[in-house]
């Protein structure tokens, strides 16, 4: 008997604008050249689907910090992919040249990038991407920097990315600066970069199709977040 698992379309989208639901969940995108696709992508997806096909297909794993750092690489991939179709103005784009390079080579994750894993009661795939600025303070918005967050759906799995850039002059310690809303994610969620617990039980408790437990609930989290670092310049 083959497990077999069907998915809606793939869904995007920037800030509070509207969701673009796509025709077909598989995509082409033409940024990705066939070299990067069939080598090193490849092999970071082959590395990271023993965990990946149990967790998508909602069966019971025991993931180590070894199969953490692997789903880490896989979501950091995915996102910078996939902000090849999220909405945005012009080519302007939020990973640096110099971070897709050092991932490619090394699979280095760009600093202040926080990586979180859970499951869903029901299957889907689809993706949510939306940047958010950074002011210097509650009553001075000056902007000190933007956040980048892209939230992937795939199967019984969801996964949230949030990498942050600091513009200058503006420098800050190192850790995050923005942290999401407490909300019903915070017992759902388990973060597995760069904070990992020693082992993660699959499945987890689920996040649920509606309501406060629901998808909107892990997108909306991130809608006026707390500011957890002192900013200064430089």
């Amino acid at each position: 008997m083959h497990n077999t698992v069907k998915f809606a379309p793939i869904n995007m989208q920037e800030a509070d604008g509207p969701v673009i639901t796509g025709q077909d969940p598989e995509q082409t995108i033409t940024t990705v050249c066939h070299e990067c696709n069939t080598a090193w992508m490849s092999l970071i997806e082959h590395k990271a689907s023993t965990r990946l096909k149990p967790m998508l297909l909602n069966q019971q794993i025991e993931i180590d910090r070894g199969g953490m750092k692997l789903l880490t690489q896989w979501a950091v991939l995915r996102a910078m992919v996939f902000e090849s179709i999220k909405p945005k103005s012009g080519n302007e784009q939020f990973f640096t040249r110099e971070e897709r390079v050092a991932f490619k080579a090394n699979q280095t994750v760009p600093e202040r990038t926080r990586v979180w894993v859970g499951a869903l009661d029901n299957s889907h795939i689809g993706y949510h991407g939306t940047d958010y600025a950074m002011w210097k303070s509650a009553t001075d918005h000056t902007r000190i920097g933007t956040g980048s967050v892209g939230t992937i759906y795939a199967g019984h799995i969801i996964m949230q990315t949030v990498t942050e850039h600091i513009h200058p002059p503006y420098v800050v310690q190192p850790g995050p600066i923005i942290a999401p809303l407490p909300g019903p994610a915070d017992e759902r969620f388990v973060e597995i970069y760069p904070k990992q617990p020693i082992r993660v039980i699959w499945p987890t408790k689920p996040f649920t199709d509606e309501g406060p437990p629901g998808i909107l609930a892990v997108r909306d989290r991130w809608h006026q977040g707390e500011k957890v670092s002192q900013i200064k310049n430089a």
